[in-house]
């Protein structure tokens, strides 16, 4: 063997020692050590919503009207009881080509779903107050009348209320909602040109906060983020929230597809593990549910780790600790029952393509 040929066999002697002194890129370890490191990267998110009418006033919702059983909004010159939580869900940091800010992928419908319908509600409920001080105005002012009647809608959050001034307060919320009905509803107004007019001179803005808790005690300040992009119609079931000036240790998407008969782990906030635990309120801790992917297509990882309510936005992670899918849905039987051990997830390679400029090609 010439020298030229030893030296090829000691380079290929030295690789492969090196290859099993130190772990590859793919090499798995124990759930026991991935758990104490991904507890740490696991967050509870919850949104917020806050609506504001014409930047003058901040609305709630304070009562039901007695005859549609619509909800209505009382209206509060200071901003006394903040965001009101709208609902729950997981998300986690995930490592991005940015350095600038921290990104964590949830759901759109854990971002979304929660505030949009309650938002929409209450620009309906405006937009009709408008008409109908319109309506009602006779030789009045319509901007007086339309104040006036917030001042009666208030009455909804006085103490005691009784007698007439009860009365007039519940035939005006019914009569505000029968507007609507009549005058602004898909029904009577299919082209929305009327009831877009009246909710744009109502000008209701919502605002959404994301607030991040992590893993440990419940006095532990949650991070405040806001929505960075989400996927629209057809896209994945995919929101990136983004937060500035914390820098918590990122996941990282699994470079390999899974792949059918995968062992992975569910890490999320299911609502379910909550009920088990008298002290949850004190603490936010993720659980870890443990399965195989089942099916795999495209842009859908099917598992069949136990997943229930809150545990949407749930990274899917391989034994070598990375992402490879996140969850968006559980099935349902026909009569709607759920299906905990049988949910669907959206696969690491899809997600990318919400927000492709965070992640490279």
């Amino acid at each position: 063997m010439n020298l030229s040929n030893q030296v090829k066999s000691l380079a290929i002697l030295l690789t492969l020692a090196l290859g099993a002194a130190c772990p590859s890129s793919t090499a798995v370890e124990t759930w026991e050590k991935l758990d104490k490191r991904l507890k740490g990267q696991v967050l509870n998110v919850r949104p917020g919503l806050k609506l504001r009418l014409r930047d003058q006033y901040w609305c709630y919702v304070s009562d039901l009207s007695p005859k549609y059983r619509f909800p209505v909004y009382c209206v509060l010159k200071d901003d006394t009881r903040g965001f009101q939580i709208m609902g729950y869900g997981t998300a986690f940091p995930i490592k991005t080509a940015a350095r600038d800010k921290t990104y964590y992928v949830t759901d759109r419908h854990v971002a979304g779903d929660t505030c949009g319908p309650v938002a929409a509600e209450c620009a309906r409920f405006f937009a009709a107050t408008r008409l109908y001080a319109e309506q009602t105005a006779f030789l009045k002012d319509h901007e007086a009348r339309f104040n006036e009647l917030l001042q009666t809608i208030n009455l909804s959050i006085k103490p005691g209320l009784a007698g007439g001034e009860r009365n007039h307060y519940q035939n005006t919320v019914d009569a505000i909602w029968e507007c609507y009905e009549k005058n602004l509803s898909l029904r009577a107004d299919p082209s929305r040109v009327r009831f877009l007019k009246y909710a744009q001179m109502a000008r209701v803005n919502p605002i959404i906060g994301y607030f991040l808790h992590p893993a440990g005690p419940a006095t532990i300040p949650a991070i405040e983020a806001t929505l960075y992009k989400e996927g629209g119609d057809g896209d994945p079931d995919i929101a990136i929230l983004t937060a500035p000036g914390v820098h918590p240790m990122p996941l990282e998407f699994d470079p390999l597809p899974a792949s059918e008969g995968q062992e992975i782990q569910v890490v999320g906030y299911p609502v379910a593990s909550d009920q088990l635990d008298k002290d949850s309120e004190k603490y936010y801790a993720p659980t870890f549910t443990t399965g195989r992917v089942s099916r795999v297509t495209p842009n859908t990882v099917q598992v069949d780790a136990p997943v229930t309510s809150g545990s949407s936005g749930s990274p899917v992670v391989s034994v070598r600790g990375k992402v490879v899918a996140v969850v968006a849905q559980r099935a349902k039987t026909k009569s709607g029952a759920e299906l905990t051990n049988f949910a669907g997830a959206i696969s690491a390679s899809a997600v990318k393509t919400v927000a492709p400029e965070l992640f490279g090609k």
